[in-house]
């Protein structure tokens, strides 16, 4: 990681002092001297710490301000956000989400005055209506539409569908990146028709458009008075989350469309193989799917490793998956292989649901009571193991799943499992592979006859179970994209990150980034190895910033001793399933981890009951003056650097008084912290 340069530490020293000190040590008039870089920096920090109030931001408006992040900043006043537009005529970029107190006044006044903006962001200001687009009476048209080329008004409600023909797509000729997510009373099929093939845009975002169907995918050049030889679009990139379409929809898209480049059906239910495929076969040019919690199969994954250009695929959650997708995207026969630096496979096949079975096959039936097996049989749904078919019905699982999957999702524990091992018959599934008799009436439990007595089979595409060792895929898939890789989550994948496949990454992923694993049982590695393999992680992998790990499956002492620093020096957000066993995270343990780390930003911790209510007062307490003290030293040495190794002369400055500091209740600490 790169060290920070003494403007970046100069400006770090200064956010500390205005949000610790505000005016006592900071003269809010100089703040508009500062060069621009150093400026925008410093609205970047108050914005992120939440630090920014009405006071600094009158001083922080200049002439040469050309990018304004204010997103999450609803402190700030309407009359303060009002000078924006006059303040700032030479902005370029500005990003208000989330800020629910912009109107229509501050947005016009935005693009009456600033001639030169290109991006405007205003997702989630609720109050801004047609006319914050529409010039005021007796007043010039909004020079700001005239160079706009990205606008994102997700979640703005008033906003209408005529407004944005009328006033927008008219008024801006050079807009290339419109944001219409959440805006499902204004994107219908014929409004979604026009905006993708008349108005030459290249990035659309319909995210949670409910009202698009398959139709506006499908219609004919010529119906949009186009002749057939005529380019169909110029669009790029392309974002369908959580919308009802279909695969005749995608099958359209990859037609006409054919220069793709990014494409998101993520959480779109009613996408399989079909669509997929023929996205992946037309598109050639794609750099970015994302088919999260889709109906895809292993044959979609067949088609991807035909993709030459692509960079991100994210496959999460995709229930009709087996395990031979990690197969084929490893494969070392392959002709080629897409140069992947983003690979999310979160509970690919339900990997995560740990049923006795496969842990990385389909799953079978749930053994609800409320849904018996000759029902099951009815509904055409039998679990055919082999292949890549499913036996799971689209609607199984809700479609969007919390972190921890509930229980009550979850085939009951006291009942056995249902494998079927042929066409016709339905078998009561035992762990240890014996004789299990059904031993119901006509009508029971189970609804099978006293003859149902057949010998569970596992699957024939099944996998080691967690005892004897994980799938060679993982290794395999870690050396074929370990050089390029940079972000490698696999949430849930259950008997894959031994010590050996963490020795695995940490000699084939320099680069990584972004890390989610869950670890095996005790019973496969010791605790000793399994912490020297984290150990090697966490010195080989110097630019890991997110690192995921899923211990519940055993003791973590083995991952708190592992990542205790020095180890993962460059870590910013950490996220730790414990061990249940023994109450949990202690106290002792979280302040192995924390002691030392500075970098941290976010932590989550599950199974933690172990830890005291006077821990936190002490970290919260903790964390200021030692970041001080880094950020005074590395300052420090920057200059040192720069004179040339001479000490700077203090002989003429005043000593500062420094005031008494009375102590206070450590819960009052913690809540100023």
């Amino acid at each position: 990681m790169q060290a920070p340069s003494l403007l970046e530490l100069c400006v770090q020293k200064l956010a500390q002092s205005l949000i610790k000190y505000g005016p006592k040590r900071v003269r809010f008039a100089r703040l508009s001297v500062l060069p621009r870089r150093a400026l925008e920096a410093l609205l970047d920090i108050l914005v992120a710490k939440n630090a920014l109030n009405d006071n600094v931001l009158p001083h922080a408006l200049t002439c040469q301000t050309e990018t304004l992040h204010l997103e999450g900043a609803s402190q700030l006043r309407r009359c303060v956000l009002n000078t924006i537009g006059r303040s700032c005529p030479n902005l370029r970029m500005l990003d208000v989400r989330a800020c629910q107190q912009v109107d229509n006044r501050i947005v016009r006044d935005v693009l009456q005055y600033c001639e030169h903006l290109e991006i405007l962001r205003i997702d989630g200001c609720t109050r801004i209506s047609d006319s914050a687009f529409a010039p005021a009476l007796w007043k010039a048209p909004l020079a700001g539409l005239l160079g706009l080329k990205e606008l994102s008004v997700g979640k703005c409600g008033q906003v209408t569908a005529e407004g944005l023909m009328g006033y927008v797509l008219k008024g801006a000729p050079y807009l290339r990146t419109l944001g219409l997510s959440y805006s499902r009373h204004i994107i219908t099929d014929e409004v979604a028709s026009e905006l993708l093939f008349q108005f030459g845009l290249h990035a659309v975002d319909f995210s949670f458009c409910t009202q698009i169907t398959d139709v506006p995918f499908q219609a004919l050049p010529v119906m949009l008075g186009r002749s057939p030889g005529q380019p169909r679009s110029m669009l790029r990139e392309l974002r369908l989350a959580s919308t009802n379409i279909g695969d005749a929809a995608v099958e359209g898209m990859a037609q006409r469309v054919p220069q793709l480049e990014v494409f998101d059906a993520g959480f779109v239910m009613k996408l399989t193989d079909l669509g997929a495929v023929a996205l992946v076969q037309s598109c050639t040019m794609l750099r970015v799917l994302c088919v999260c919690n889709t109906g895809i199969t292993d044959a979609t994954f067949k088609a991807i490793m035909r993709c030459r250009h692509l960079e991100r695929l994210d496959a999460s959650w995709c229930l009709r998956a087996t395990s031979h997708a990690l197969h084929i995207l490893s494969d070392p026969d392959a002709e080629h292989r897409p140069p992947l630096r983003e690979l999310v496979l979160d509970h690919l096949g339900a990997m995560s649901l740990d049923l006795g079975l496969d842990s990385l096959g389909p799953l079978p039936p749930p053994a609800s009571p409320g849904l018996l097996p000759h029902l099951w049989d009815s509904m055409s749904v039998r679990a055919s193991i082999s292949g890549s078919s499913s036996p799971l019905i689209a609607q199984w699982l809700p479609m969007r799943l919390p972190p921890e999957v509930p229980s009550l999702l979850l085939p009951p524990a006291a009942q056995p499992l249902l494998s079927s091992v042929s066409e016709g018959a339905c078998s009561p599934l035992v762990e240890d592979g014996s004789l299990f008799k059904a031993s119901c009436e006509s009508g029971g439990a189970f609804g099978l006859p006293d003859s149902a007595m057949v010998r569970a089979k596992p699957a024939p595409n099944a996998l080691p179970l967690a005892s004897e060792g994980p799938p060679p895929s993982l290794k395999m898939l870690i050396t074929s994209y370990g050089r390029t890789v940079e972000q490698l989550l696999l949430d849930g994948v259950r008997g894959t990150a031994d010590a050996a496949t963490l020795k695995a990454i940490a000699s084939s992923c320099p680069v990584l980034e972004q890390l989610a694993l869950t670890l095996p049982f005790a019973a496969r590695d010791a605790d000793d190895t399994l912490e020297a393999g984290l150990c090697e992680v966490g010195a080989e992998c110097g630019r890991l910033a997110l690192l995921r790990l899923d211990a519940s499956a055993r003791s973590h002492r083995a991952v708190v001793n592992a990542l205790a620093p020095p180890s993962f020096g460059q870590l910013r957000s950490l996220t730790l399933w414990c061990s249940a066993k023994g109450g949990g995270l202690q106290d002792s343990e979280l302040e192995t981890i924390l002691s030392g780390r500075t970098s941290l930003q976010s932590i989550v911790l599950r199974n933690c009951e172990g830890l005291s209510e006077g821990l936190f007062p002490r970290w919260c307490n903790r964390g200021d003056p030692h970041e001080k003290a880094l950020v005074s030293q590395q300052l420090d040495q920057a200059l040192l650097s720069v004179l040339g190794g001479r000490s700077p002369d203090r002989s003429e400055a005043p000593e500062m008084q420094r005031r008494r500091q009375h102590s206070r209740h450590p819960a009052a600490l913690a809540l100023r912290s």
